[in-house]
């Protein structure tokens, strides 16, 4: 029986003695809870891209540009200046047009042509991906002449040129103002609104709508390049 019990507790001082050698081990290596890698799904593709991996998720080019409509309707492509004048003449005697008998005065307008694309019109038939040649093909309508803005301080009124009868100012009706800048503005739409600048616009059009949406593009996926076509 004693010897039985003495090898009970020399067993138990080995068991012990095991014990906290693998603890004074563990604590001189630095041994630390088990981890585990975990995949979130997400893979960089490089600095200004990610990629969703076997997450189902599939982005819409259409979607990611018809959403910022609010923040770019219609886009200012090409600006075009001009001036136009006319001569104003009252004559003293309205039946007889002789130069003794009337003064004149010229009048000179400038003004600026504003040629814009209608962003806001864009719909999801207008942006065509092809995931083949990795192009986002975006179609528009044409530049046109949206507005002419006639700037109140290049306004050039001349002296009167009186004549030997005609002196004095010239007088003028608030319907004469109104009917002499309707003239002169509709002469400045002529000049601005030519084949010419047209083709001008639209050649801006393409670069500008391009620079807009690139950005938006190469964001979702930089592998992409952006197409800008006419409708």
């Amino acid at each position: 029986m004693k010897n039985r019990q003495k090898l009970l507790n020399i067993t138990a001082g080995v068991l012990a003695a095991l014990l906290a050698a693998v603890v004074i081990w563990g604590c001189a290596h630095g041994a630390g809870p088990s981890r585990m890698g975990v995949s979130d799904g997400i893979e960089p593709v490089d600095l200004d891209t990610i990629y969703l991996r076997s997450s189902g998720v599939e982005v819409n080019f259409s979607d990611v540009i018809l959403s910022g409509q609010n923040e770019t309707r219609k886009l200012i492509v090409s600006e075009q200046s001009g001036t136009v004048s006319t001569k104003l003449t009252d004559r003293l005697i309205k039946q007889l047009d002789f130069d003794f008998l009337k003064k004149t005065q010229n009048v000179s307008y400038t003004g600026t042509g504003y040629f814009v694309v209608d962003l806001d019109n864009l719909t999801a038939a207008n942006v065509i991906e092809d995931k083949d040649a990795k192009t986002v093909t975006i179609r528009i309508g044409p530049a046109y002449l949206q507005a002419i803005e006639i700037d109140p301080d290049n306004i050039i009124v001349d002296a009167v040129e009186e004549s030997l009868l005609a002196r004095g100012d010239i007088e003028l009706t608030l319907a004469d103002y109104k009917a002499i800048e309707r003239d002169l503005r509709s002469r400045l739409e002529e000049i601005f609104d030519t084949a010419a600048n047209g083709q001008a616009a639209n050649e801006l059009a393409v670069k500008m709508v391009k620079a807009v949406y690139e950005p938006v593009v190469k964001a979702v996926d930089r592998r992409y390049n952006v197409i800008v076509q006419f409708q």
